[in-house]
């Protein structure tokens, strides 16, 4: 059923989303199902249920050497690579969700020069699950002259308030400083 058809999960304030990553490691696509609700206290959420589905041999190899090949083999590995995210996630998830998030495949990083690209066409995933899909989370903020992360420090704030720092350990670890009481408020780092 299109996207456009299906009911939201349920009134009110609360979404099923089915988070999406694609790391450094190449050891397959993260997939994890969350509730968000909306509450007067604030956010809350719960993962339901996560699975690593592991890359096959072919598609691991071309996302390793995609940089020695041509734009024409980027756009193609794009499409594909969003077409297997998106029978991924119909497959692990089907109806159950609201929307899909996926942060992509990062194939480079340089902010510095205001350039990011991550693949996984967000609009080959919505196709293939007929499922909304929220995407490309880095390039705004590059634009802006921003790092474009690490992506999650709204989201920490939201559902950790009485937290103040945060590691997301990676291929780079990211740590994140929250809260008035500490100097450099807000601040992002990479180690």
């Amino acid at each position: 059923m299109p996207a456009s058809k299906r009911k939201r999960s349920n009134a009110g304030s609360t979404f099923r989303v089915l988070g999406v990553m694609s790391g450094s490691s190449l050891d397959g696509v993260d997939l994890a199902l969350c509730t968000f609700e909306k509450t007067r206290a604030g956010w809350s959420f719960a993962i339901t249920e996560a699975k690593t589905l592991p890359y096959p041999a072919q598609l691991r190899t071309r996302l390793l050497s995609v940089m020695k090949g041509s734009a024409i083999d980027l756009a193609r590995l794009d499409v594909e690579l969003g077409a297997f995210i998106g029978r991924a996630c119909k497959a692990f998830a089907g109806e159950r969700v609201d929307l899909i998030a996926s942060h992509g495949h990062t194939i480079f990083h340089l902010p510095q020069e205001g350039l990011t690209t991550q693949i996984g066409s967000g609009a080959e995933i919505a196709a293939t699950a007929g499922i909304t899909t929220v995407c490309d989370f880095r390039t705004k903020d590059v634009a802006l002259g921003g790092q474009g992360a690490p992506l999650v420090p709204l989201g920490e704030q939201l559902l950790f308030p009485d937290h103040q720092v945060f590691i997301n350990l990676g291929g780079i670890c990211n740590i994140s400083l929250h809260g008035a009481r500490r100097p450099g408020s807000g601040d992002r780092t990479q180690a």
